[in-house]
């Protein structure tokens, strides 16, 4: 490892740790001076749930991305599947380790899936299609990579290792060999169960928004708009990993990757379109006179009001209108501009969840009363954390896996 490499993993295992602190004081009482936190005043959704949101809208939207090739064959994409594959992997596993650990009583849990079921409730359902779609993902991934891990099994040390275990190998018989053709197809098959458990799961989690009484989110098209945003910011995040990843290994991004940038390039673009004729549409309806006094004074919140400068500035300059300047005239054409679109997209992605989630509060009683939104300093801790971790854990999988093969 270079001097630079142990220094970014020394990073981010100091991050990792400091966002383990933020959760361990959540949840016990606080080893700093700090007011401890309570997740029911005010708000109750908070901050990590506003980062379980991302990671779950960047999920869904990496593998519907990677599985325009593993799945409806557009060979373009070929080259960043794998990226795609894994970093799909990794940002559901923290996702559901960021909700678990934001609940009040994360000892029960499981109460969700055994003993306390309520089939009536779109919660349950966002969790079952999740842990569908966990199943699901990972047997597609071990399908898509069984070649590679058999070859990589034939290396020596940690590497070797790795693939002996991860392709079952060691189990003998019909796991020591495998054929190529056969294993994608199984991963083809499986990975059409895949992407649509996640466009269920994913768009449920916009119902259980959307059948709220909170105005904001009251509506029937949010759990559609919730999908192109996915597409854009799976694409986004493709582009991101992709591009850093040629980069920091001293890579040239040229032929098959650039490729397959430039396709990624044009559906980034398609799916910014759409999510902004959504969030046009969104708010023109809100706002309407006869949508109702409740309905114009949440979208007020966003237009005049205290998240006005989040909405107008992240997520409709950053997230939407630049990006979209970007990937639609030739700077978008290089590396260097689409890496630069991809990383606005992604932030303003971060910021429409956040204020679908905490902005969608401020308006919170039949009375027209407004909640006080706040951010906790042990949620921050925390958020940095799982972030962190996201990145860390996809570092470790590429360095273990066979990325190139």
């Amino acid at each position: 490892m270079k001097y630079s490499e142990v220094s970014l993993v020394a990073l981010f295992l100091v991050l990792i740790a400091i966002g383990g602190l933020g959760i361990y004081q959540i949840h016990f009482k606080p080893v700093m001076p700090i007011e401890p936190y309570e997740g029911a005043l005010g708000t109750p959704w908070r901050l990590l749930v506003v980062v379980y949101e991302f990671f779950v809208v960047s999920t869904t939207g990496l593998y519907i991305v990677a599985s325009l090739d593993e799945v409806f064959g557009i060979k373009q994409l070929k080259p960043i599947v794998k990226e795609g594959l894994i970093f799909a992997l990794v940002t559901i596993l923290v996702g559901l380790m960021t909700i678990g650990l934001e609940i009040e009583k994360v000892d029960r849990c499981y109460f969700a899936l055994v003993g306390h079921t309520n089939p009536g409730s779109m919660m349950f359902w966002m969790i079952m299609f999740y842990v569908i779609y966990v199943i699901f993902l990972i047997t597609t991934i071990w399908f898509y990579f069984r070649d590679d891990l058999l070859n990589q099994a034939k290396e020596k040390g940690l590497k070797g290792f790795v693939g002996k275990i991860l392709s079952l190998k060691f189990l003998g018989g019909p796991f020591e060999r495998s054929n190529k053709n056969t294993d994608k197809e199984y991963a083809k098959a499986i990975g059409f169960i895949t992407v649509v458990a996640a466009v269920i799961a994913h768009s449920n989690l916009g119902g259980l928004f959307a059948v709220n009484y909170l105005p904001f989110w009251h509506g029937a098209l949010l759990p559609v708009y919730f999908i192109p945003a996915a597409i854009a910011c799976g694409a986004a995040l493709t582009i991101i990993v992709t591009t850093l990843t040629d980069w920091i290994k001293g890579k040239e991004i040229v032929n098959e990757r650039y490729e397959a940038l430039q396709m990624l390039r044009f559906i980034l673009g398609f799916s910014l379109i759409i999510a902004a004729f959504f969030t046009a549409w969104k708010l023109i309806i809100k706002a309407y006179p006869t949508s109702g006094w409740f309905s114009n004074e949440a979208v007020k919140v966003f237009l005049t009001g205290s998240f006005a400068f989040n909405f107008w500035f992240f997520e409709v300059l950053i997230g939407l209108l630049i990006p979209l300047l970007l990937v639609i005239t030739p700077a978008g054409r290089s590396a260097k501009g689409l890496l630069i679109s991809a990383l606005l997209t992604v932030i303003g992605v971060f910021y429409l969840r956040f204020d679908l989630v905490l902005g969608g509060q401020v308006l919170k009683l039949i009375s027209g009363a407004t909640a006080k939104v706040s951010v906790h300093p042990f949620e921050i801790m925390a958020a940095v954390g799982f972030l962190s971790l996201a990145v860390f854990l996809y570092y470790v999988l590429y360095k273990l896996l066979p990325m190139e093969g």
